[in-house]
């Protein structure tokens, strides 16, 4: 039996070098950042009854169904999305790789819930509203730059998110 197998292990990939005209340095910094700042998702695990007081047109309507949402929402920030911008963030061949597919996901999701964001600023805290305009507005001040940040990178400067080559032979 040959030890030769017509399949690859990511495991045993060459060696790679950076290329130094686009080393990802800037992009490596802004998934560190946004790494970071999700962090800051966690008061939403912890405490989900005082953040949703803080969001919500009647505060007074949070029930066990409400907290437990706004865990869930807070436990896929912090366990889903912050993991990929920390592994985007390495300067190896799967973090480098895996850059473009971590916007795209992260962009898709801030193009659904920005629009859904607007439709709820647009009730005007009445009664049909479950955010308070002020709630509904900051969110979006959250998303939107992220989202021009990714259109920008993705689509303009697909430079920024670094390039490598494989270092064969040694």
């Amino acid at each position: 039996m040959s030890n030769k197998s017509p399949y690859k292990s990511p495991t045993n990939n060459p060696r790679i070098e950076l290329d130094p005209a686009y080393p990802g340095t800037t992009i490596r910094k802004a998934f560190l950042i946004e790494a970071l700042l999700n962090l800051g998702s966690f008061p939403l695990i912890t405490h989900p009854r005082f953040c949703l007081s803080l969001l919500l047109n009647n505060p007074y309507q949070v029930n066990a169904s409400s907290a437990f949402f706004a865990r869930f929402f807070g436990g896929l920030v912090v366990g889903a999305l912050t993991p990929g911008l920390l592994y985007g963030y390495l300067n190896t061949r799967q973090g480098i790789e895996s850059r473009k597919t971590v916007y795209v996901s992260l962009g898709l999701g801030e193009c659904v819930l920005i629009p859904l964001l607007v439709l709820e600023a647009m009730k005007g805290g009445g009664p049909d509203a479950a955010l308070s305009v002020h709630g509904a507005l900051a969110a979006i001040m959250l998303l939107a730059p992220p989202l021009l940040w990714r259109v920008y990178v993705l689509f303009l400067r697909p430079d920024m998110l670094g390039r490598y080559r494989e270092v064969k032979g040694q």
